[in-house]
């Protein structure tokens, strides 16, 4: 009896300390898109079971992967070549690639909210480039004329995208309806990770080399806040409710908690080594980090701050695309 109280202790505990019984599902429905560009591949990650459904063959060295709004289709950058692998999300396997032509080196990738088109940047020709779904064709360019040009975001309300250009530490802001750049703004020496927040209001820069966060105002194109942070900052992404923004700090090994409209600072968790990709769950409540020298990712409780556990990737595993499993 006295080992059984014990174990029940042991057992109450657990449940309070973690929300669940040990060993128990993480409550989700979704399949989860990991990018291994050490080894050419793209995992297919059951969520709530941690289960690798799946890991295919892509293009060379992919780094980000990008889906369409239904769930069907999965665009991956294939940085070692001039590609998108094109992915059937259902069926798990490669259905084509998209040929960038001159446009080398394709790194981020984003969908459009209507599905209609996939924007990627492309560090060898410095562009942005426009790759319609349906026909899977490049249909529009942009030259952003800066150094390493490596990620992209959207605000479509305002007809922009913008550019984080690590080369030049600026960002570029382009016009999309006419297609044409409107501005560079300077923010800071190795300008990497850029997300937008949900109203539109923002765009937020990490800048691993000078190590600062900076806050870009969408109206008028220009900085209104920059804040330092260290750690070698990779990626940032905003929580669904626009409240706070994650980021990656790749020497520090942590993630960082930033409160959106403060720009303060908040709560630090340790994760694994050489954290960049970021993907947040839809509701808002699970955050995923990959972990690039453990070949892990880091599931993270966002109410909690606090790691729930770790998935299996494969090698270096970077960026990745959270699926809702509807089919």
């Amino acid at each position: 009896m006295r080992g059984a109280g014990f174990a029940l202790a042991t057992l109450l505990v657990a449940v309070l300390a973690f929300g669940r019984l040990p060993g128990e599902k993480v409550p989700d429905g979704g399949v989860l898109l990991v990018t291994n560009k050490s080894e050419n591949t793209l995992s297919f990650i059951d969520t709530g079971t941690g289960e690798e459904l799946a890991r295919i063959a892509t293009g060379p060295n992919p780094h980000e992967v990008a889906v369409t709004p239904d769930g069907q289709l999965a665009f991956v950058a294939d940085y070692g070549s001039n590609s998108l692998t094109v992915v059937n999300v259902p069926d798990r396997a490669v259905s084509g690639t998209v040929d960038l032509g001159e446009h080398t080196r394709p790194h981020g990738t984003v969908v459009t909210r209507d599905g209609s088109s996939v924007w990627v940047t492309t560090e060898g020709s410095r562009h942005l480039v426009e790759v319609d779904v349906a026909s899977r064709q490049v249909v529009r360019t942009v030259e952003t004329g800066q150094n390493v040009t490596h990620m992209v975001t959207l605000v479509e309300g305002k007809g922009k995208a913008y550019t984080a250009n690590i080369g030049s530490g600026n960002v570029t802001a382009i016009d999309i309806w006419r297609g044409v750049v409107i501005r560079q703004i300077e923010t800071g020496a190795g300008a990497e990770g850029i997300t937008t927040t949900p109203d539109e209001r923002y765009v937020l820069v990490t800048n691993r080399a000078a190590g600062t966060f900076t806050v870009i105002d969408t109206d008028g194109d220009s900085v209104v806040h920059s804040i330092e942070i260290g750690g070698f900052p990779i990626r940032v992404e905003v929580t669904p409710d626009g409240k706070r923004a994650l980021v990656s700090q790749a020497q520090a090994n942590q993630l960082l908690e930033i409160s959106v409209g403060d720009w303060t600072p908040g709560r630090r968790l340790a994760v694994g080594r050489m954290p960049v990709g970021i993907e947040i769950r839809p509701d808002g409540a699970v955050a995923y980090v990959a972990n690039t020298f453990d070949d892990l990712l880091t599931v993270v409780d966002l109410e909690r701050f606090e790691e729930l556990t770790t998935l299996s990737a494969g090698d270096e595993p970077d960026g990745m695309a959270w699926v809702n499993r509807s089919w």
